[in-house]
């Protein structure tokens, strides 16, 4: 089943390598990828859609990156919110406020 993900992380290369390189391992495959920065200096947010049975175990994988402020799925329909950052604040690993909008 294809899903949408939404990853905030820091505005470094390796950033998106390391994202990248997990789906890569896992034999997941990405349909769609986009990456933007965010209003927040030095914060960009990649859009991922990927087919995948356990998005879960993904987002948890994900999240335990290097670099990687949030993840989540956007629920409902997708293709028309893409690209909005949609959903309550979890955590941030700095600390520092994450919730702005895109």
């Amino acid at each position: 089943m294809t899903h949408t993900l939404v990853i905030k992380t820091r505005d470094k290369p390796e950033a998106l390598n390391r994202v990248v390189s997990l789906f890569r391992r896992r034999g997941f495959n990405i349909e769609q990828l986009t990456i933007k920065p965010t209003l927040q200096p030095g914060v960009n947010r990649i859009t991922v859609d990927v087919d995948v049975d356990n998005v879960d175990q993904l987002l948890e994988q994900v999240r335990r990156l290097v670099d990687v402020l949030t993840a989540r799925t956007i629920t409902g329909d997708s293709t028309a919110d893409r690209g909005v950052f949609a959903g309550p604040h979890h955590w941030q690993a700095d600390g520092a406020d994450d919730n702005v909008e895109d």
